[in-house]
This record gives structure tokens, C-alpha cells and sequence, in this order.
């Protein structure tokens, strides 16, 4: 009848199962989010806090700049007038570079750099001259002992070198840690080498950088002098030579020119070129004409075969005849006059006789005038004729002359081509030749430098902003770890999908947690008379409403039900109360019977007076038929109350025939009877009076009682086969509960509260 399942044949743990298998799978992207939210504290704290270590880091940290500087390995091809054809140059594979690059990063170059810029003597390189402390030194033990201590601790021995070789020493230290904050790269597909150094002063980065480029340079200039010399030699001699070869192939392409009359007009090309050029536009555009001037032809002919007028056809040129237009304004005048003298006279008439031979002589002039158009439209179509005609054998001949000019054109174009390549030889072997002259020695490095390094203005170390990011990020992750593990470890029940799912228990109600401010001095059942409409007398209601269906589609609700916990201190004596308080104010006759004999507290907390009955004297009065006394009832519900006194053995009662009689004739008086029991944990009573009730609510404090006492709990009443009606979550926190965001009836009750009065 109620939630038991093992009176029903089905196991919690299988039901459970069968329940949450369909979505055993899914995650719950809400319920992970408002657990990130419960604990955003958490997450925030832990952030703050990585933050405030990376921050500490951050300012011990010593800044340091880089300054970089981009050179270039030039690729040239082998020619003569390549200087640096005529000794063996740098190559541009991939070997060749890597060379380069271990040349820029040898030890030799950085010498020349330490002594250059006198680095023996700056404090960054030389650690000896570096001051000791700083605020991370104070967590070096060694530090706090002696130095003979520390150098026995270390292995150091006495220092006996001369002078010069502590000099030789220094340097090349300083030389390693040139090294070590060198950096030489290449980017793949690229001839470019990026030249980097880093220093604690941006001027003194950029100072390095520069200079080492510059030794670079100079040490691949100290090898060209000699070539350069020979070089110049070679290119004196051959430029006489040259100079004979542009002579002769310029001639030769003059004398072809004048033998096969190839004309040139500048720029504009041969001038059989023009020509064929203009003739052929000049035929295109007769062509136009001549198809204009048939085309009026051809429509003048259609106009007389199919018998119409000309004049009156719509022609172009007869439209826009200036004497046509008189005449037919004339005609039209005339026909005017023959209408009006029409209805005055006759047809033989003299003056309509006049008047048809104006007409007449109108019609002949027009026809006339008419005519000379055609004839004028024949005579353009045979002049275009002719036109086209002529042009087209102009354009045949200058066809034919223009294939012998392109056939004589090869070879000129050859001849100048040979031409034009010995100027441009010639040319660049003076231009190579007057550079060499006008110096010493030529001098050219294999690389170049394509941008110098200038003085860095943001620091390369730390990356402030990033460092601060990771650790943010990092914060984060560990507060999100640090909420889920919180989470996790997390003892308690908060809603009843959770307890469903653990031991297959339904929920009834949440009572929500009433704080010192709502109480005011009053107990929680004064709070519930006094605040009927609050959420706190609600959730009461709510578990009346739940029990009500408790009994399945039947709809029977429990007339005996017994209340009890896992461990003291839950609240369920409190829910006893309450719920009969409001059972009792909605009409129904309900009884109130303390059970729990070996810690009762109703007649402390209720200050019920010693006239009325108690149920130790309920077994005494049921065993010796003594005299009886009248039950307390509270004034303002109606609710009886029957008060317990404290008893040693309240198992023995539990079990008699004496207790069965009175919730018998209870169960026929009253519409509820409500039996607070004692907790299942705490002592065995609960099993032995529950034979008795019709089910029993289990009542969970929210949070606090942890989930192993309840699941041990709600096993001994399964194991026995007590019948549950469900669970009661008590002293629910309604503001923590929204923020887990379950939606349920604890959540409501906060974010409803205009249909409540706290």
C-alpha cells in the first residue's frame, strides 16, 4: 500500500536502477553549473589566490628586454660580374645557413664582443660582480651558515689561481652567459637569420644585437680585398672587347633595314604596319555603310511590291524632308478648302475644279520630290559598293606586302636582339667596371643586415600578462576541481531525486528552516498558528496533500502514522506537531501520541499541565483499569496531545496487548492519529511499536544527516518490513537550496514568496 518495496517483491536498489538506467548516460549540464555556482566562492578564492602568488612571483622577478635584429644571407648566381662569383661565397641551402647560424653563436664572435663592449666588467655577466639578496635568497638555507659551512657542504675548495687566469676565467664566463642569452634562429623557407638578444636594459639589448651584427659583417668583409683587385684587371679587358661586338651588330641591323625597306615611324611601328591598319578600319566602316544603304534599298522595294505609297511609308529620309513637309502642309490646306467648297458647289463646279488641280500639282510635287529620295538611296548604296570594292583590293595588296615585311622581320629581330644583349652586356660590365674603379677595394658581405635592432620598449620577461592569465586559469581549474571535490564529499541530501535514486524513498514535503528572525521567541508550531499562510505552514500541507495519494490509485491516506528519523535532533517531533496543527485546523479530529519514552520533550515544550493523561497511564489504565483522565488539547487547533513521561524499558509497552487496544480505539476517535517515534538508530522501539501504524514518515535533516545513517536507517525499516510512506526533508536552508536549482517545492518557496506571509 505504501512506499515499502519489499512488500511489493521489488528490491529499492532494482528499482533504482530500472529508474535511472534510460538516463544513465546523460549529463546534467544545469545541475554541473549550478554546483559551479554554489561554489563560486570557492572558485573565486582559489583563483584570487593563484593570482596573488604569481603576483608575488611577478615582483621579484627581474624584467628583462629583447632586442632583435634581422639579417639576410644574399643568394646570388655565378656570373663574372658577380664579385663574389670570382671567390667561393656563402651558399643557400639548408647546411649553409646552419653554418652562418653557428658562426653568429661561436664562441670566437662572442669574444670579440666581450672585449669589444668590455662585458667583463658589467654586473648582468659577470656574477661576481652581482650584489647578493633579494627577497627569494631568504628561503636559501645556505645562506644562514658559515661560508667554510657552505663550501664544505658544496664541495668548493680554496681558490689559489693567478690573476690571469681568474682573468681567463672571468672572460670566458661572461662568454657563456653572452651565450645564453643569444638567440639566433631561421624560418624555414627563408634565407633571413632573426639575431636576439636579451638583457636587463633595453638600451643595452639593443646595443648587443646591433653590435654583433656588425662583427659578423665585418669578420666576412676581411676576405674580399684580393678579389676585388683581380677582378678589376679582368673587367678592363673585356669591356674593349665588348665594346667591338655592340659596334658590328648595330650595323647589321641598320644595312638589314635599308635592304628590305623596313620603314619605322618611332613608336608608332612600320609604317605598311599603319597602313594595313588604317585600310582595314576604313573597310569596316564602308562595309557599315554599304549595309545601311541596301537595307533603305530593300525596304524601298518592299514598300512598292506590296503596293503602298512611298511618300506615305514612313521612310526616313521622306519623314525628314524639309519640302515634303511644305507640301503636305499645303495639300493638306487645299483638301481643307475642296471639304468647305463641297458643300456649297458641285463637282464641275469651276472653283472645285481649281481646286482638285492644286491637289494635283500637290501630289506630282511630293511624288517627284519623292522620287529623287530613292534615287539619291540607290546612288549611296552603289557609291558604298564601289568604296568597298576598292578597299577591299587596297587591303589585299598591303596583305600581301605585309607578309614579306614579317618574314623580313625575323631576321631584323634576331639581328637587334643580338644587338640589345651586347649593350646590356656592355652596360652592366661599364657600370661594374667604373664602381671598381672609382674604389680601393671593393668590399661586399655575404649577408646583410635588413633591420637593425632598436631599443626594445615592452619587456620580454615576465610575460606579465600571460603569467597572470595561466594563473588565473590554472585558479580557476582548481577551484572548479576544489567545487566538484567539495561537492563530492558532501554528506548530505538535499532533494529527493538524490534520495530516490540512493534507497528508492519518495519525498512528501520540505520543511523549510525557520531562523531566529521569523520565530521571534515562539516555538515553530506557535510560529505555524500564529503565520498560517507562511511557506513554513504550506510545506506542512504539501505532506498532507502527498500522503493523501501515498496509498496509490485507491487514494487511502494513513489514519495511524508514525513519524520518525535515523538520529535525534532531525526535527521530527517537530513535524509531529506542526502537521497535526494543521490537520487539526483544517477540521479533522487528530490525536498527537509521544512514543519516544526514552527522551520525550512534548510535556516540557508544551507545558502540558500533570491533570492530564500521559501514555505511561494509557498502559496502566488499559492493564488495571484505574481511573481516567481526559487528554491535553491544544486550545488554538483542537489538536490532542498525549505527553509521554520517561520510561526505561518503553519496548515491554510497545509490545503488550495494552498498546494495541488504545490505537484500536484511537484509530475509531480520531481522524489522525500521529505517533512521534523514536529515532531508528538511536534505540529498536520504532520496529516494535510500528506493527501497530499504518506507515511511518521518515523524517532527513537537510544537508546535515549523512547519507550512510539514512541509507542504514531505511534498511532496518525495509528489513522488517515496516511500511514507509516517504521522506521529509526538514530545516531546508531556502536560500542555499535555490542556488542548487532543483526546481522543486524548496525552490519555490523562496522565489515565490508574494504567495506566502514569513
Amino acid at each position: 500500500m505504501y512506499d515499502n518495496n519489499l512488500k511489493q517483491g521489488v528490491t529499492p536498489e532494482y528499482q533504482s536502477s530500472a529508474q535511472l538506467q534510460p538516463d544513465e548516460d546523460m549529463i546534467d549540464i544545469r545541475a554541473l553549473l549550478m554546483t559551479l555556482w554554489r561554489r563560486k566562492w570557492v572558485i573565486v578564492n582559489t583563483a584570487a589566490f593563484m593570482l596573488a602568488i604569481a603576483l608575488i612571483i611577478l615582483v621579484q622577478l627581474t624584467p628583462k628586454y629583447t632586442a632583435s635584429s634581422l639579417l639576410a644571407i644574399e643568394s646570388r648566381q655565378s656570373s663574372v660580374v658577380d664579385l663574389e662569383a670570382v671567390m667561393s661565397g656563402v651558399g643557400t641551402d639548408v647546411a649553409a645557413i646552419k653554418t652562418e647560424i653557428d658562426v653568429l653563436k661561436s664562441r670566437r664572435l662572442a669574444g670579440k664582443l666581450v672585449d669589444k663592449l668590455n662585458l667583463t666588467k658589467d654586473s648582468e655577466f659577470n656574477k661576481n660582480l652581482q650584489p647578493a639578496g633579494g627577497l627569494l635568497s631568504l628561503l636559501n638555507p645556505l645562506n644562514y651558515l658559515p661560508e667554510s659551512w657552505s663550501n664544505a657542504i658544496l664541495g668548493r675548495s680554496e681558490d689559489n689561481r693567478t690573476a690571469e687566469e681568474v682573468a681567463a676565467a672571468t672572460r670566458t664566463d661572461v662568454i657563456d652567459a653572452v651565450l645564453k642569452k643569444l638567440s639566433v634562429s631561421n624560418s624555414r623557407l627563408s634565407y633571413s637569420i632573426t639575431l636576439s638578444f636579451e638583457s636587463e636594459s633595453p638600451k643595452k639589448a639593443a646595443l648587443l644585437t646591433n653590435t654583433l651584427a656588425d662583427l659578423y659583417l665585418d669578420d666576412q668583409l676581411e676576405v674580399k680585398f684580393e678579389a676585388t683587385q683581380r677582378a678589376n684587371e679582368w673587367l678592363n679587358s673585356r669591356v674593349f672587347d665588348l665594346r667591338q661586338n655592340v659596334r658590328e651588330s648595330e650595323r647589321k641591323v641598320q644595312s638589314f633595314k635599308e635592304s628590305n625597306h623596313l620603314v619605322q615611324t618611332g613608336a608608332a611601328g612600320l609604317v605598311n604596319e599603319q597602313q594595313l591598319a588604317q585600310i582595314n578600319s576604313q573597310l569596316i566602316e564602308a562595309k557599315t555603310d554599304l549595309a545601311r544603304a541596301e537595307a533603305r534599298q530593300e525596304q524601298i522595294r518592299q514598300t512598292i511590291a506590296s503596293g503602298q505609297d512611298v511618300s506615305t511609308s514612313g521612310l526616313a529620309e521622306v519623314i525628314q524632308s524639309n519640302l515634303i513637309s511644305r507640301l503636305r502642309e499645303q495639300e493638306a490646306e487645299v483638301l481643307r478648302r475642296r471639304a468647305e467648297l463641297g458643300t456649297r458647289y458641285g463637282p464641275k463646279h469651276p472653283r472645285m475644279k481649281n481646286v482638285e488641280a492644286e491637289v494635283l500639282d500637290i501630289n506630282q510635287k511630293i511624288e517627284a520630290e519623292t522620287q529623287k529620295i530613292i534615287n539619291s538611296i540607290s546612288n549611296e548604296a552603289e557609291i558604298a559598293a564601289i568604296r568597298v570594292e576598292t578597299l577591299e583590293k587596297n587591303l589585299g595588296e598591303l596583305s600581301t606586302q605585309s607578309i614579306q615585311v614579317n618574314r623580313a622581320q625575323v631576321q631584323l629581330r634576331e639581328l637587334e636582339r643580338e644587338a640589345e644583349a651586347n649593350r646590356v652586356l656592355l652596360e652592366t660590365f661599364l657600370t661594374r667596371f667604373k664602381e671598381t674603379s672609382s674604389q680601393d677595394g671593393l668590399q661586399q658581405a655575404d649577408a646583410r643586415i635588413i633591420s637593425v635592432a632598436d631599443v626594445p620598449t615592452e619587456k620580454s620577461f615576465p610575460k606579465t600578462m600571460l603569467i597572470l592569465g595561466l594563473a588565473g586559469f590554472a585558479g580557476v581549474g582548481l577551484g572548479i576541481g576544489a567545487a566538484f571535490l567539495l561537492e563530492a564529499l558532501d554528506n548530505g541530501y538535499r532533494n529527493f531525486d538524490i534520495l530516490k535514486q540512493d534507497i528508492g524513498i519518495k519525498g512528501l514535503g520540505m520543511v523549510p528552516l525557520l531562523n531566529k528572525g521569523n520565530l521571534k521567541l515562539q516555538r515553530p508550531e506557535e510560529y505555524l498558528l500564529s503565520k498560517p499562510t507562511s511557506s513554513f505552514a504550506e510545506a506542512h500541507r504539501n505532506i498532507h496533500a502527498s500522503l493523501m495519494f501515498s496509498g496509490g490509485a485507491s487514494g487511502v491516506t494513513p489514519r495511524v502514522l508514525g513519524i520518525t528519523s535515523s538520529i535525534p535532533g532531525e526535527g521530527k517531533s517537530t513535524v509531529a506537531l506542526c502537521f497535526a496543527h494543521i490537520l487539526g485546523k483544517s477540521g479533522l479530529k487528530v490525536l498527537v501520541v509521544e512514543a519516544d519514552m526514552r527522551r520525550p520533550v512534548l510535556k516540557r515544550r508544551i507545558e502540558i499541565p500533570e491533570q492530564y493523561i500521559s501514555l505511561n497511564e494509557v498502559f496502566v489504565q488499559n492493564d488495571e483499569g484505574t481511573a481516567k483522565k481526559d487528554i491535553f488539547e491544544d486550545p488554538n487547533s483542537g489538536v490532542h496531545i498525549l505527553y509521554a513521561n520517561k520510561e526505561d524499558d518503553p519496548q515491554s509497552l510497545f509490545a503488550s496487548k495494552s498498546f494495541e487496544l488504545f490505537l484500536r480505539e484511537a484509530r475509531e476517535q480520531y481522524d489522525m492519529v500521529i505517533v512521534d517515534t523514536p529515532p531508528v538508530m538511536a534505540v529498536s522501539d520504532v520496529i516494535v511499536a510500528s506493527k501497530y501504524l499504518d506507515a511511518i514518515s521518515f523524517v532527513i535533516q537537510w544537508e546535515k544527516t549523512e547519507k550512510g545513517i539514512v541509507k542504514s536507517a531505511y534498511k532496518q525499516l525495509q528489513q522488517l518490513n515496516v511500511p514507509v510512506a516517504g521522506a521529509i526533508l526538514t530545516q531546508v536552508n531556502v536560500k542555499r537550496h535555490q542556488g542548487y536549482g532543483y526546481g522543486d517545492q524548496g525552490y519555490y518557496y523562496g522565489t515565490k514568496s508574494g504567495y506566502y506571509t514569513n
